[in-house]
């Protein structure tokens, strides 16, 4: 298993339900993703919120990825292909790099 240890600032989302609307966002919180591992077919973002350690897993083919400006910069949105949750981090590039496998069809 590949691993990334990072310590970058990022945002984590979770939606209500698949027909979402922006009201319906349930918890966006503020994390600091530890680091990101890589398995046969996909990947695991390690983050911890304020509260809690959270994984979330990620599969090949079905992660969308997006870059984002803000005003902070680019961000690299990493969505579940069903839109229910989604990370917001900085596209550094060790983490494009890292990740590359997934990016690309």
């Amino acid at each position: 298993m590949e691993e990334l240890e990072i310590k970058v600032n990022g945002i984590a989302v979770d939606v209500l339900s698949e027909e979402w609307q922006e009201e319906d966002i349930i918890n966006r919180t503020p994390v600091v993703i530890n680091r990101i591992t890589k398995r046969k077919g996909g990947f695991t973002i390690h983050m911890k919120s304020p509260y809690e350690n959270i994984e979330w897993y990620f599969s090949k083919g079905l992660t969308i990825f997006k870059t984002v400006n803000s005003p902070n910069g680019k961000i690299l949105r990493i969505e579940h292909e069903d839109g229910q949750y989604w990370v917001d981090i900085p596209a550094k590039k060790e983490i494009v790099e890292f990740l590359k496998e997934f990016m690309e069809d």
